[in-house]
């Protein structure tokens, strides 16, 4: 008997990652069109909304296997294609990430420099952690091969989210606007990391289902042969 699929199931799949693709290009036309009218931290936080779907692309699609390798290397799953990292935790976590850096772009003009803070915490610490993941890859998968330090994810983060994050930074220092009330921007990130990322992870970790399962190991599957 075939198991009936839920709405959840089906937006689980493909349908959010091509919502968060079809945002990062309607955020770009919205950049284009306010470039000349926003200023840099807009502009920032504008280009974030853009650069995370290619981000989440290099994750998840290709060449893939993000989540396999954060489930198995970082987390020691005994099933790294079904938990902590699956489907609906990667949604939760990538296409909310989109939502909340559209929400935090729109809400700027009353919101200071918290924005800034956050985009030069998020970009600068997203880069360390892949930066991490990917030594600790090479360390796991040296007998099987793996000599490139290389893992899904790293070239977005060194190529666009950490540019963004240093010129965040760059804009702080030197602005002249910085008050210590900015660095609620922190409690931002470190929100985002625990409702967004850990939680749903602690969450799947407990339960154990292979309902959200993925299918493929994707970059790491030539080095499980």
């Amino acid at each position: 008997m075939v198991e009936k699929k839920s709405a959840l199931d089906w937006w689980c799949g493909k349908p959010w990652l091509y919502a968060t693709y079809a945002l990062g290009v309607v955020m770009l036309v919205v950049l284009v069109i306010n470039w000349g009218s926003w200023n840099v931290p807009q502009r920032l936080m504008g280009l974030l909304c853009v650069l995370l779907p290619l981000h989440v692309f290099e994750e998840l699609e290709w060449p893939n296997g993000f989540q396999f390798m954060m489930n198995k290397v970082i987390q020691k799953s005994d099933n790294p294609l079904a938990y902590p990292e699956n489907r609906l935790t990667d949604m939760i976590t990538n296409f909310g990430a989109e939502i909340l850096f559209i929400a935090m772009l729109w809400l700027m003009p009353v919101a200071g420099n918290m924005p800034v803070v956050f985009m030069a915490f998020f970009g600068i610490g997203e880069t360390i952690a892949h930066t991490v993941f990917t030594v600790a890859s090479l360390r796991h998968y040296r007998a099987a091969g793996m000599r490139v330090p290389y893992t899904p994810g790293l070239v977005t983060a060194y190529c666009t989210l950490l540019p963004v994050g240093i010129a965040s930074l760059h804009w702080l220092v030197t602005s002249g606007t910085f008050v210590l009330g900015d660095l609620w921007g922190i409690l931002i990130v470190a929100l985002f990391i625990g409702l967004m990322i850990r939680l749903p992870f602690i969450i799947s970790y407990r339960i154990k289902s292979m309902r959200f399962a993925y299918d493929d190991m994707g970059y790491f599957a030539k080095f499980e042969r």
